[in-house]
């Protein structure tokens, strides 16, 4: 199963999903889904700009593995 930790990401950079929704240039609703698990699907550009601005707002480098992680069900 796929699961989204972007939720995670943002609590330790401590931003709220509607900052970062603005920040990214990304819907909030989208944001929200990410954040929730509820997302059917996900856009690669979409993906690009979460990391894009991950880096941005980080101290350290983000990649994929920071937002998306496989979990063996």
């Amino acid at each position: 199963m796929i699961i989204f930790v972007l939720n995670e990401r943002l609590k330790e950079l401590n931003i709220s999903q509607n900052k970062f929704a603005k920040q990214s240039h990304i819907r909030p609703n989208t944001i929200n889904d990410i954040c929730n698990n509820s997302t059917k699907r996900i856009e690669v550009s979409t993906i690009n700009k979460i990391l894009i601005q991950l880096n941005k707002i980080g101290i350290r480098k983000y990649s994929i593995e920071d937002i998306i992680k496989y979990k063996h069900e």
